[in-house]
């Protein structure tokens, strides 16, 4: 049904279709919003702000707008194409099945609805043989081979006599009984690094599959003996501590990051917040980069896990049809189950606590009991280690609904209170894009660090980067409110013309 629309309100939405153009979605979505709070009748207007919600990843506010435009007008085939995106988003792929089958029933020849369904239906398969795999108990083995990787299984291999680069000295791990229980790198070294940055990454070449297995099953065998929340000192662990967030797989501006901030070494540790793999078309080449430097600097390179280290977010942004194509199904078992062991947070110095997502909508949580969470597994859909990983914050106080849906938007009073029951000075997070790279947030008392600049090649935001120097920060430069915290930002760099989620089969395109 079409209705007169408030003219100040068609403003504003023509206002809101301008940002999104300039790819600038947050400002997209405060000029909707204004738009429907002068006219809520317009089904175009929630249509519009589902798709701003969709580029941010909201997907729970991408469905209720797209639903809400449905209802005010079931003839709206972007509300049922928004909202089949908006559920493929949540990984509820039946009723993304649903809306785009009715998009395609009006517009056949929709190319982003055909694909996206292609994927939904993939999804739908690979669930219900999963589902029939665990019911016969049947992945038991898929589920533990880092823990029992053979060299055995890559004796037929030619990739490595075909590699003709430095070599990796590989151990097979025996366990009591003579089985093999893993293997060891016995020769990792800067030099290798260096070569295979240079020499194979920058020159679209592959490792071969025995020495990614190995450099997985050994940082694997790290990240289970670490705690879920590692502790950090400086006195321990050199004068500077560096915290990233998201890096998403984009390889050239990792590298950049390290020529710009220095090199992991004896007096410099990395952290690198979750979010390394998934989006970007390099995630294989950034998570056995870090991998190697986690087994040459076990107590200078630290990994937290992030949202997108788990299985469903890989089948669908990306990460398993990149390891699939440039390896094989075997790495990314190897992969994923090696994010199964990554920590789910670090405290710095007694003061910094550092998660992925967000602090938990349970008050009486503590510090303590996030060190008890059982991690080795994929993450449920509700509790502590879930919103660890996908929780956000919000401006207001007390907890909110997630606009992704999953965890919950927490205010400045539950960063306070936890801060002061936990005796801790700030909380930092990832997690979400922050145009300047790093922003403070709730007061001061919460950093949002975010490192991947013009994500996904299309946002135009900076990187950000926050180094832990007790004394030696600089204290009022780019809202820092902290002497003990450097806080500094870079661009993004030149990449070969690769698109994000390149090799990903029927991506979701969001």
């Amino acid at each position: 049904m079409t209705l007169t629309i408030v003219p100040e309100a068609l403003e504003y939405k023509d206002q809101g279709n301008k940002f999104v153009a300039s790819k600038d979605y947050g400002q997209a979505i405060e000029a909707y919003t204004k738009a429907i709070e002068l006219d809520g009748c317009q089904s175009i207007f929630f249509s519009n702000r589902a798709l701003a919600n969709l580029k941010l990843d909201r997907f729970q506010s991408a469905l209720e707008d797209s639903s809400k435009a449905i209802e005010l007008d079931s003839s709206n085939v972007k509300g049922y194409h928004r909202r089949g995106m908006a559920y493929a988003g949540l990984q509820d792929f039946i009723s993304a099945k649903r809306d785009l089958e009715v998009v395609l029933r009006v517009k056949p020849g929709e190319a982003t609805a055909k694909r996206t369904l292609l994927a939904c239906e993939r999804m739908i398969r690979r669930e219900r043989f999963e589902k029939a795999i665990r019911a016969s108990g049947g992945n038991e083995e898929q589920q533990r081979l880092c823990k029992t990787l053979s060299l055995e299984m890559f004796a037929g291999n030619t990739d490595v006599g075909k590699y003709g680069g430095i070599e990796l000295e590989l151990e097979q791990v025996r366990d009591a009984a003579g089985g093999a229980a893993g293997v060891r790198v016995c020769n990792m070294s800067q030099v290798f690094i260096s070569y295979v940055v240079n020499e194979v990454f920058l020159k679209g070449k592959r490792l071969p599959k025995e020495y990614v297995a190995g450099i997985i099953s050994h940082a694997e065998s790290l990240f289970a003996a670490e705690p879920t929340v590692v502790e950090l000192e400086s006195s321990r662990h050199g004068k500077k501590i560096s915290v990233c967030g998201d890096t998403h797989g984009q390889l050239y501006d990792v590298l950049n990051l390290f020529r710009q901030f220095g090199k992991v070494d004896e007096d410099h540790t990395y952290l690198f917040n979750g979010d390394f793999v998934d989006r970007g078309s390099w995630s294989c080449e950034v998570a056995i980069l870090f991998y190697c430097l986690k087994i040459l600097y076990p107590e200078r390179f630290f990994l937290n896990r992030g949202n997108h280290e788990t299985n469903n977010m890989n089948k669908v942004y990306g990460f398993e049809d990149e390891c699939k194509y440039k390896y094989s199904q075997r790495i990314f078992n190897l992969f994923a189950e090696s994010f199964e062991s990554l920590p789910l947070a670090t405290v710095i110095n007694g003061d910094y606590l550092v998660m992925h997502g967000g602090l938990v909508s349970d008050a009486e949580v503590t510090l303590e009991d996030l060190k008890g969470i059982d991690r080795f597994h994929q993450p449920p859909r509700d509790g502590a280690f879930m919103e660890l990983l996908w929780s956000d914050p919000q401006a207001a106080d007390g907890l909110g609904p997630s606009q992704r849906g999953l965890g919950y938007a927490f205010g400045p009073d539950v960063t306070a209170a936890f801060l002061a029951k936990n005796k801790l000075k700030k909380v930092m997070r990832s997690h979400e894009v922050r145009m300047g790279g790093v922003q403070f947030e709730h007061g001061g008392k919460l950093i949002t660090v975010f490192s991947a600049p013009n994500y996904c090649d299309m946002q135009g935001n900076l990187g950000g980067i926050v180094h832990v120097v007790p004394g030696a920060g600089n204290k009022g430069e780019l809202g820092n409110d902290d002497e003990d915290l450097y806080v500094e930002t870079f661009s993004a760099v030149q990449h070969p013309d690769i698109k994000p989620m390149a090799y990903s089969n029927g991506g979701l395109g969001f």
